[in-house]
């Protein structure tokens, strides 16, 4: 939106119902609008406060000087990303290029590579120098256990091995 003009305005008063369901009176000494929503202060604001058009119940004073279709279309929200609902995966206890390579590998599988074992981890592949605290986090989570050997022939077969 706009910056608010440091001009006083004519009053806008209006019955305002929140998201809560609550109705109260409210009064703007200054204020912009776009296609959706009013935004501005009264006498006492030190921020302004934003109100979206469609809760306005009944307006009081000062509806005339509103633009209604003339104002500036509000900004599109931005698309919510799709959730990644890949089985995940994390690698611990390899060396860099070699985590690298296997990172590369997991994700053109399918799988979702992480950096941290969290509640959705489904693998977590160990190396050698794998660390306890990974690990136990790992099963904490519910995630199979698995070596390189083993993630390999869960790619060639689809299957866990025993």
């Amino acid at each position: 939106m706009e910056q608010l003009s440091t001009d006083a305005m004519p009053q806008l008063r209006f019955i305002y119902r929140d998201a809560q369901g609550q109705i109260s009176e409210r009064t703007l000494t200054r204020w912009i609008e776009n296609s959706r929503y009013l935004q501005g202060r009264n006498e006492v604001d030190t921020l302004p406060k934003t109100y979206r058009k469609d809760c306005i119940v009944e307006f009081l004073a000062g509806a005339e000087l509103l633009l209604n279709e003339a104002a500036p279309p509000a900004p599109e929200p931005k698309p919510k990303a799709a959730p990644d609902d890949r089985p995940q995966i994390l690698f611990t206890g390899f060396k860099s290029a070699r985590r690298e390579d296997l990172e590369r590998t997991a994700a053109a599988q399918g799988l979702r590579v992480m950096k941290t074992a969290g509640k959705a981890l489904a693998f977590l592949c160990i190396g050698e120098k794998a660390g306890p605290t990974k690990v136990e986090k790992a099963r904490e989570a519910g995630a199979f256990i698995l070596d390189e050997l083993q993630l390999h022939a869960l790619f060639e077969s689809g299957e866990l091995p025993c």
